[in-house]
This record gives structure tokens, C-alpha cells and sequence, in this order.
């Protein structure tokens, strides 16, 4: 089905270019993914409406909401947006804000159409709207009224460089069970790793990136939970680390009960989750306290429908320019990150930066803000990796390089080799091998070359590991070259990587020895 859907898809593409002669560029675009386009948005709405309806239909319902709720699929190239708009019945009745139960609908619905046009169209965000408003205009964050209530009092500035990073989720007290339990449930195939155990190892390495390579940017960095500490909360009988940001928050600031009790009373229909709802919320409420100039928020995904789903996501804030700009840079360099090295070749980047109106992090936050989604832990093969330090160690190389691209105003532009001319150079001795390049390498560059073609009568050997040089602009590696009793003309093949391991795709090019 995904194959056949694909097929036609592309098929569009292809008869666009073959309806001009393009025979090279038609091949080119069966390979290729297409991006949402004018040509293309009626056959994904096609292809994909009844999925999202049934989908939609076979959701759990929450109190309050319609038994039958409408779905219909609208595609906006111009935005690179996918508006999945559906009806009244959608709102619980009564509902003054949106809630994380909401979230998780919203939230569901998105992973389904990336996952149902993953590989098939290349487009940014999956936005929900009700009879045509989308959900942050039907439930305004609360700190826009609060920037209301305090449009006469001393404004503050967010304070330059401090970052807050916020890994979820961490152990809560359940006023049902009376217990404290997990907020997310198992990885798969584990029977004792947890959303909330895993990523504040991720929130670690990235402070130490940040610090270690973002220190004129990232001054400041504070964590929302406790993360390292082992010694034990008298309260709960677990270590510190295992809790989540509202207990540790209140133990830093027991007076701004506003800021970690915000439902002492519980929602409607929620209050065994009181202190559930109170760790989403004081994610942001600290960010916004401390005056942060940036958020950035650190998940592990999940699906109870499809197993099969795989990948990292990108979320942000639509509304905020500031906010989109960081998470396209984000997304540009974990990208580049983990695509351009030969590790992880079946691993997605999904579509993004995606609408993240469905986290309260999000939602709530009034600074710039990103949240990741570093993999699905309800897929064997994204659990499994996720637990590997390898992989918490690239990811989050890729986090701190688009944090420090946006701060720095330089656009994505993932590491390219863009041009290679021919060398030559006297026989015997080195002739350099130049390139001109496009991207932000890391630290030391290296170069593995291969010999495609060595001049007949000469001897020629590839070699891994060389060193690279920069100059003028150009990178360059040195071609060795014995004694020749004629120009002689070899092809080698040359691929390019940086410190972090990220390659450029390798070119050839002509080396001619001299006499």
C-alpha cells in the first residue's frame, strides 16, 4: 500500500519533467523525494483522507468529546503544512484549556500522517484546526494573558545565553494508585528502561556539548530535573534523579508554589494526576522564572498503533518566528549529523519542524523553544539504539551545532564537497587535490581516498585517514607521486569527514604527475 501510494506520487514528478523532455531529471525524481506541491496536494489528500478519518474514528475517547468526530485533510503547499481540520465534536465540552489528554490526540494524529506519508512527500508540520482554528487560537497559552496582566509593571528581558534544558519526564505520585509511578511506560523488549530514565542522559551530554563547544552562547544552563543525583527524597523513598521536575523545582523554590502547584485541586475528571498535570507545566513556568532565552526540551516517542514507526522529530512554535528559525536549524544539523555517516542509513529524520502545540512545553513556553522526539522507544530497533551512548552522543552533537548555527545567523547548509578541479603538479613529489566546500566541518579534517583508475606503468595506492588542509577558502589533501617518464593521468575517488565523523558525499577528479 505504501509502495503503490509512493509510486503515484512520484509519478506526478516524473510526468512534470517528461512532459519536458527531461529524461535525466525524470529518473532523478523516481529517487527522489518530492516536496508538497500545487501538482501533487489533491493526490496526497486522496491517497491519505480515509487512513486519517478511520484513524481518527478508532482513537479512544475523552470525557466530553463526540462520539463521531469529522477529519478531513487539506494540504497547504505555500506553508508546507498539512491541516488535518475537524469538527466541534473534537473539543471536550467545557474545556477551558487544553490539557495533555488533548495533546495526546493531537499528538497521535500527527505521528500518523508523517508516518503514513514518510518517504513519499517531503513537507514541514501537521497542524490541527477546529472548524478552521487551530488549537492554540481556540486555547490561548496562559502566559499571554499573563504578559496582559503585566503590560504595566517593569518588563524583563530574557537573560543572554541561559538555556534550559528539560528531559522528560520523571516519577510522579498517582493519587489513584498511591504509588509513584513512570510517566511513560517500557521501551519494548525492556523490562526496566523507561522515557524517563533515558533522557537525562541525553540532557547531560548535551550540556556538556553546549558548554564545551557553545560556551560564548550558552552561558548559563540550567536542567528542570535533578538529573545525576542519587541521593535519596525522604518523601518518596526514590533518588532525586528519578523524580520529575516538579519536586525537584519545589525543593529549589518551596515559596513559588505558582510555579510547581499550579492544580492543587486537580482538573476536572484528572485529579489523581494533579502533580502529573504540575510536572508538564512547571517545565515552561521554570523557563519563564528564571528568565531563560531559550528551552530546549528532550523526549523518546511512543505509538500504541504502530510498532513500525521510527525516527526523530522536530517540534517547535509555529507563531514564533524566533522559535521556527532554531528548530529549522536544529533539524538541519541532527540531520547532517546522523544521515551523513554510515551508521544509521535506515534511520528517519521526520518531517518538522512539526507543529508542537500538542507539548505543554511548548505550548506554554514564551522564550524560543525546541522539544526533540530523539526516537520511538515502541520500536525494537530505535529502542535499542537509544539506549547506545554512540547515538545519544550524535544526536545531541546535532542539537548543540544547530543551537550554535542560529546563534551565530548562519544558515542550514549541511557539509558538501561543490566543486573539484583537475590537479597537477611535478613528478616526483605532492600535488595538492583541492576542493571547494559549502557547511561548517567540525574540528580536524581527514580524507579517505581511493584510486578509480591509475595510469598504465604507474603504481598507485589509496589510502584512509589523510590528512586536510585548509586555505584560502579550499580544502586539500596530497597526492603522492613517484618518478614518471611520462604525464601521467590517475582517477581517484576522495571522501571528506570532519572530527565528528559527518562525511561530505565523495567526488572524483583527475591527479596528473608531471614529467
Amino acid at each position: 500500500m505504501k509502495m503503490d501510494r509512493k509510486w503515484r506520487i512520484s509519478m506526478i514528478a516524473i510526468g512534470l519533467l517528461l512532459g519536458g523532455t527531461h529524461l535525466a531529471e525524470a529518473q532523478e525524481a523516481a529517487k527522489a523525494v518530492p516536496r508538497l506541491s500545487e501538482q501533487n496536494k489533491l493526490l496526497v489528500t486522496s491517497e491519505i483522507q480515509a487512513e486519517v478519518q478511520r484513524f481518527v474514528n478508532e482513537q479512544p475517547r475523552i470525557d466530553g468529546q463526540g462520539k463521531i468526530i469529522l477529519a478531513r485533510v487539506t494540504p497547504d503547499p505555500s506553508r508546507q503544512w498539512i491541516y488535518v481540520d475537524v469538527d466541534s465534536a473534537f473539543l471536550p465540552k467545557g474545556r477551558t484549556e487544553m490539557g495533555e489528554d488533548v495533546g495526546e490526540l493531537v499528538r497521535a494524529i500527527q505521528n500518523h500522517v508523517v508516518d503514513l506519508l514518510l518517504g513519499i512527500v517531503e513537507f514541514k508540520a501537521v497542524v490541527i484546526r477546529v472548524d478552521g482554528k487551530r488549537l492554540d487560537e481556540i486555547y490561548p497559552p496562559r502566559y499571554k494573558s499573563e504578559k496582559t496582566a503585566r503590560a504595566n509593571a517593569q518588563p524583563t528581558s530574557p537573560v543572554d545565553g541561559l538555556v534550559v534544558l528539560s528531559p522528560s519526564h520523571g516519577r510522579y505520585f498517582h493519587y489513584g494508585s498511591n504509588k509513584w509511578e513512570y510517566q511513560r511506560p517500557l521501551y519494548v523488549n525492556s523490562t526496566v528502561v523507561h522515557e524517563d530514565t533515558i533522557t537525562p542522559g541525553y540532557t547531560s551530554m548535551l550540556q556538556s556539548l553546549l558548554t564545551s563547544r557553545s560556551p560564548t552562547h550558552a552561558t548559563s544552563i540550567r536542567q528542570t530535573r535533578d538529573i545525576g543525583n542519587t541521593a535519596i527524597d525522604p518523601n518518596s523513598g526514590l533518588k532525586w534523579a528519578e523524580l520529575a521536575a516538579r519536586y525537584y523545582l519545589a525543593r529549589l523554590y518551596p515559596n513559588e508554589t505558582g510555579m510547581w502547584n499550579q492544580y492543587p485541586n486537580g482538573k476536572p475528571n484528572r485529579l489523581e494526576l494533579r502533580e502529573y498535570d504540575d510536572d508538564i507545566a512547571v517545565r515552561p513556568n521554570f523557563a519563564k522564572f528564571v528568565n531563560a532565552e531559550t528551552m530546549i526540551s528532550i523526549h523518546t516517542d511512543g505509538s500504541d498503533t504502530n510498532p513500525s514507526a521510527r525516527g526523530l522529530s522536530v517540534f517547535t512554535n509555529l507563531n514564533d518566528p524566533k522559535s521556527m528559525a532554531l528548530a529549522e536549524s536544529v533539524k538541519c544539523y541532527v540531520q547532517e549529523q546522523i544521515k551523513q555517516r554510515p551508521d544509521y542509513p535506515t534511520f528517519p529524520i521526520r518531517s518538522g519542524p512539526n507543529d508542537g502545540v500538542g507539548y505543554g512545553e511548548v505550548r506554554e513556553a514564551d522564550m524560543e523553544t525546541v522539544l526533540i522526539e530523539v526516537g520511538f522507544h515502541s520500536n525494537a530497533e530505535d529502542a535499542a539504539l537509544l539506549q547506545t551512548t554512540e547515538f545519544r552522543t550524535i544526536s545531541m552533537r546535532g542539537i548543540e551545532k544547530g543551537y550554535r548555527m542560529y546563534r551565530e545567523g548562519k544558515a542550514c547548509a549541511p557539509f558538501a564537497i561543490t566543486s573539484v578541479g583537475p590537479a597537477a603538479g611535478k613528478a616526483p613529489g605532492k600535488v595538492p587535490v583541492s576542493f571547494t566546500y559549502v557547511g561548517y566541518p567540525q574540528g580536524t579534517m581527514k580524507a579517505d581516498v581511493e584510486i578509480v583508475k591509475c595510469a598504465p606503468g604507474n603504481t598507485c595506492n589509496g589510502a584512509k585517514g589523510l590528512p586536510v588542509t585548509l586555505a584560502d577558502g579550499k580544502l586539500s589533501w596530497s597526492f603522492t607521486c613517484g618518478t614518471v617518464v611520462a604525464n601521467a593521468t590517475h582517477t581517484v575517488r576522495t571522501k571528506l569527514y570532519d572530527a565528528d565523523g559527518v562525511f561530505a558525499d565523495s567526488v572524483e577528479s583527475a591527479v596528473t604527475c608531471q614529467v
